[in-house]
């Protein structure tokens, strides 16, 4: 990992969290002040010759391996913490596909409401079933109107699950009750959903 991430504190910290093992006290500090003065502004790669140089007693050269991996451990620990925080914020691309996978499953659950509760077992059976001849492995326990279901869907996929949906809408209820709900709920997502093209999803 790029060693400007971490300032000469954090690597500091690192060092002496690795070695605290191994040394300790005054002899730990001499270490860690030697290591600021000599290797503070140097890459993580000089680790080793610090290691070497530090490791003056048959004790410690025996150690001297296993103080590396540890000290080396310690600052990766501490880069991956400092990435998470600097994390760049979604693309526009992203959030975009974030609008339309809420809208996806707001439509989905507009039609949901719609289906008798008797029916409901019958008709998410029936869906699972359409999708899995379409070649999607869909998990058995969960709903089409759960989040977890769009979660796993891939965006182009959406307008083929709608048409699914639809269809056996169809089925259930005939194409009169079926283009009533759908027509309705395209224009509760329109409202709710200004920025998503609903041509995406229909």
């Amino acid at each position: 990992m790029p060693n400007e991430l971490l300032s000469v504190i954090q690597k500091k910290q690192a060092i002496e969290r690795g070695l605290s093992h191994y040394m300790n006290g005054t002899a730990l500090e001499r270490v860690l002040n030697y290591w600021e003065q000599e290797y503070g502004d140097q890459p993580s790669f000089v680790l080793n010759r610090f290691l070497s140089e530090i490791c003056n007693t048959d004790e410690l050269r025996f150690y001297r391996k296993e103080m590396l991996k540890k000290v080396l451990s310690e600052m990766s620990a501490v880069e991956k913490q400092v990435l998470l925080e600097i994390k760049p914020k979604p693309e526009p691309e992203e959030l975009i596909s974030i609008a339309i996978a809420d809208a996806c499953l707001a439509l989905v659950d507009a039609v949901m409401l719609t289906v008798i509760a008797t029916d409901l077992d019958d008709f998410n059976d029936e869906v699972k079933k359409q999708l899995q001849m379409m070649g999607l492995a869909i998990e058995t326990s969960v709903k089409i109107n759960d989040a977890a279901f769009i979660d796993v869907l891939p965006l182009t996929l959406y307008a083929q699950v709608i048409t699914i949906i639809y269809e056996c809408y169809c089925e259930f209820y005939g194409p009169a009750k079926a283009d009533q709900v759908y027509a309705r709920a395209k224009m509760e997502i329109k409202s709710k959903y200004p920025d998503v093209d609903l041509h995406q999803l229909l």
